[in-house]
């Protein structure tokens, strides 16, 4: 996880442009934090009526130290296709936690904002709309361990994440020694905020993405606590090594994993797809992908969006077929 990569804090132009919806950025208090969100609605309208159309709706969690803007081609594909969106910047990320305030979080608060903002969506959603849980790298650990005992889970229609950390790739692993002290050190300095340098080139293969986000000053430099690294590192742990905790896992789940990431291991993901107890399941590996679907080219993200879209409307329960075209199986990925 230590590399060394410096920004020039000159930001560019997100590389696209939303063709369905202009949605503004909000603001809401909770807790001690102001946090910055964006709502995206569906903008498929019936042939027919021309009244539009609300499928489902997700609610997004994104990954270490990402922010709401990283997921407006996402959700703009989302939006296009009838299903509605929500996003955060969660505590210690983006706009909500700007300057010294970048990584300041930890487990408690992680999943007590994931709880009020499940609240909000559930009671904000039309009654009839399932609503998904989508989340990416830490996001997606953090979503699949809420699938084990999150308060709301039994409300969450599915679960669906992205390059999952659940074991980090040898090639981001901290060394040996510090994941010895790790604990010690979570526990004394906890507010302590290090430099990852993480690998920018080992998140995505296109360049324009690339470009932006070391372009981008809320992502660079890429921050962290010891506490806050230290809880993702554990969560993905739970994930794999402790049976009790999983054996709780109920939601029909995706699982989506670049086979070139270098960042969270995909062995990972085919671990928690292996020992998942649910039969609902379903583990896609895209080769040459990367690390961040939705910021991969144009061409493997329009594979990713359709293996996630048709999951998500086959997981509506309104009888309707969708897609007939059959998510492509898992393939186990080589070392």
């Amino acid at each position: 996880m230590f590399f060394f990569s410096k920004p020039t804090l000159e930001a560019q132009e997100y590389p696209y442009n939303a063709t369905t919806f202009d949605p503004k950025k909000q603001k809401h208090e909770f807790n001690g934090a102001n946090f910055t969100y964006v709502m995206w609605p569906s903008t498929l309208k019936d042939e027919a009526s021309g009244e539009v159309i609300t499928k489902a709706r997700m609610l997004i969690v994104h990954g270490f130290d990402e922010h709401t803007q990283l997921y407006s081609r996402f959700m703009d594909n989302l939006s296009a296709v009838g299903i509605e969106s929500f996003i955060f910047d969660q505590r210690g990320s983006g706009e909500t936690s700007p300057g010294k305030l970048k990584g300041q979080t930890n487990e408690f608060h992680t999943f007590n904002d994931l709880d009020h903002f499940l609240e909000w969506n559930l009671k904000d959603k039309d009654a009839a709309t399932p609503l998904f849980l989508f989340g990416h790298s830490m996001g997606g650990g953090i979503c699949l361990n809420y699938g084990c005992n999150g308060r709301y889970k039994d409300q969450v229609a599915g679960i669906t994440v992205t390059g999952p950390l659940v074991v980090l790739h040898p090639h981001t692993q901290p060394r040996a020694i510090v994941r010895l002290c790790a604990p010690v050190l979570a526990a004394a300095l906890p507010r302590l905020r290090i430099d990852t340098g993480l690998d920018i080139d080992a998140t995505t293969s296109d360049q324009r993405f690339r470009d932006f986000l070391r372009h981008d000053p809320l992502t660079m430099p890429v921050y962290g606590t010891l506490r806050q690294i230290y809880d993702f590192m554990e969560r993905g742990k739970r994930l794999i090594h402790d049976k009790a905790h999983l054996s709780r896992f109920d939601r029909p789940v995706l699982v989506l994993h670049g086979q070139d990431d270098r960042i969270n291991d995909p062995q990972g993901s085919q671990s928690f797809h292996d020992l998942c107890p649910v039969t609902d399941k379903t583990l896609n590996f895209y080769p040459a992908a990367r690390h961040s679907l939705c910021l991969e080219t144009d061409s493997v993200f329009e594979q990713v969006f359709r293996d996630l879209s048709v999951w998500v409307l086959h997981h509506c329960d309104d009888g309707n077929d969708h897609d007939s075209a059959r998510l492509r199986p898992a393939q186990v990925p080589s070392n």
